[in-house]
């Protein structure tokens, strides 16, 4: 009964140290050290800016857009993937992933503007326009 006795007290003993010590550790929850931790809002970024940069080679391929355009528009997609890779190594701050977020919709609506106006008179330097074909000039 002694021993009984002595080995549960010994594991309650053990428990009792044990639990604070593990209760101690946590992740870093919402803003620590100033930073965004949800990293999924990252990934979330970085594929809108890849399916941005498809739909740029595809509207080129297409000939909605210019060569020159696409080239433009497909630097300036890079140039923000860059940046968001580079400033989201720690997890972005709310300023940053604003700024990359309003960055990418200005893109997303040059890119659109783009691909409207190029071809809203039925021009094309080729003689083909994709709505009506070719036109015969």
């Amino acid at each position: 009964m002694r021993n009984i006795l002595i080995s549960l007290s010994a594991a309650a003993a053990s428990l009792a140290f044990a639990a604070p010590a593990s209760a101690q550790w946590a992740q870093p929850q919402g803003h620590a050290y100033g930073y965004y931790q949800n990293h999924g809002q990252v990934r979330v970024l970085h594929v809108r800016i890849q399916q941005l940069q498809r739909h740029i080679v595809q509207l080129d391929r297409r000939g909605i857009i210019r060569s020159r355009e696409a080239q433009r528009l497909y630097r300036d997609a890079r140039a923000l993937e860059g940046r968001l890779i580079r400033q989201s190594h720690n997890g972005l701050t709310l300023r940053q992933r604003n700024d990359i977020q309003l960055r990418l919709a200005r893109l997303e609506q040059r890119v659109a503007i783009a691909s409207r106006s190029n071809h809203r008179w039925g021009y094309d330097p080729r003689g083909y326009d994709p709505r009506w074909g070719y036109r015969g000039w």
